[in-house]
């Protein structure tokens, strides 16, 4: 790629990206010598809104972050506060969240994938566009992403900013019987995924690489979404873990999720003794 001199390209923000994003291009005799793609979120301020608020209520204010992602907000602030209080979800419960957050990766991806990503691979200006002419691979889009707001709305009350989360677990766990329609709606919505990615497969994606480091959780036998070990494809390393000489207020040794600093092996989680009700011993 050349141009004629020495020119500056900036774009301010992108469209077709989740968040905020920015470009830059640089070119000096012709040549192009430097390109940036910045992709960032702005700040929300919402630490602010939660001074003063009671225990209860993070996980009903943060959900309002954003309305493609709330489920990850909004778990983030339950661990938050059930780490601190030493409470964590096991069995049914957690696989309840999890099933939650599930939901939301699948509308989130493929609102991603045939709405943002899709368009720009096969020349079109947007989703609207690429509907005039290919109708029912958009339709495609729309019935898978359903299908996350689907298990949104049985598990979390809705399908944007949840309503059911609650710290330690649900306002109300569905039933078994309300579960099997959902689950005869997922199997069709497999074999759309599967569809959807022999399809994406078939892009033309450009012959370019760049140095890079991929950060990544991992927990064995699962794939990890809100919690597991930090792994790098870099040299990248987590320090050891904290000695417990260290003060209690340092509880990130015992349960490792999505920040540098947290040790390379989980271990087993500890917390504050749980207070005896008034009568007992």
């Amino acid at each position: 790629m050349t141009h004629r001199g020495d020119r500056r390209l900036q774009t301010a923000g992108l469209a077709r990206v989740e968040g905020e994003g920015g470009m830059y291009v640089r070119v000096d005799d012709g040549q192009v010598t430097e390109v940036r793609l910045d992709i960032y979120e702005p700040p929300r301020f919402f630490e602010a809104f939660l001074c003063g608020r009671s225990y209860t209520e993070p996980p009903d204010i943060t959900a309002r972050i954003c309305g493609i992602c709330p489920v990850a907000y909004q778990t983030s602030a339950c661990q938050a506060i059930e780490t601190a209080c030493g409470v964590f979800l096991a069995g049914p419960l957690a696989d309840l969240r999890r099933l939650l957050y599930c939901g939301e990766w699948i509308a989130s991806h493929a609102l991603h994938i045939y709405l943002l990503h899709a368009p720009d691979f096969l020349g079109y200006p947007g989703a609207v566009e690429l509907a005039r002419d290919h109708r029912e691979i958009v339709e495609r889009g729309f019935s898978l992403r359903q299908a996350g707001n689907a298990i949104m709305e049985l598990v979390g009350g809705r399908a944007i900013h949840p309503v059911n989360v609650r710290v330690g677990g649900f306002y109300r766990a569905p039933s078994p019987r309300e579960f099997r329609p959902l689950a005869e709606r997922l199997q069709g919505a497999l074999q759309l995924a599967l569809e959807t990615v022999r399809w994406v497969a078939g892009f033309d994606f450009p012959d370019f690489s760049c140095e890079h480091e991929l950060l990544a959780l991992r927990e064995p036998g699962v794939y990890p979404i809100e919690r597991g070990t930090l792994v790098s494809s870099g040299d990248w390393r987590s320090p050891p873990p904290i000695s417990s000489g260290t003060s209690s207020k340092s509880t990130c040794r015992t349960r490792p999720r999505c920040m540098p600093g947290w040790p390379t092996e989980p271990t087993e989680p500890t917390g504050p003794a749980r207070p005896a009700r008034p009568g007992t011993s």
